[in-house]
């Protein structure tokens, strides 16, 4: 069961980091929770065992530093609105092409059933 924590623990450690780092920074949050859970699961399984501690102290310093970039990302970063003037003329550019396409297609009656 301690193992199972201990891995459990990277491997949502590491997915935070690796969330961290990307554009998707609010969503690294879950994955440290997660990540201390079962590092401190696993950290009270080892010491009830007498086992070492090495890998649930990495455990803890990948979600510490996910939690610092994340956090870093959080407070610094800013959202910028592109500019919707541009957008709107080329959906009205591309509105205007497609009646125009659409004016241009002839479409042919043919009676079958004569």
């Amino acid at each position: 069961m301690r193992l199972t924590f201990i891995i459990l623990g990277l491997i949502t450690s590491i997915l935070a980091v690796i969330l961290a780092i990307l554009p998707l920074y609010i969503l690294s949050f879950i994955p440290a929770i997660l990540a201390i859970l079962f590092g401190l699961l696993g950290f009270f399984k080892s010491k009830k065992a007498h086992k070492p501690t090495h890998t649930t102290q990495l455990i803890f310093l990948l979600t510490i530093i996910a939690f610092a970039i994340a956090t870093y990302q959080t407070v610094y970063s800013t959202t910028e609105v592109g500019d919707t003037e541009r957008l709107e003329l080329r959906e009205e550019s591309s509105l205007e092409d497609s009646i125009n396409e659409l004016e241009d297609i002839e479409i042919i009656d043919s009676d079958i059933a004569d």
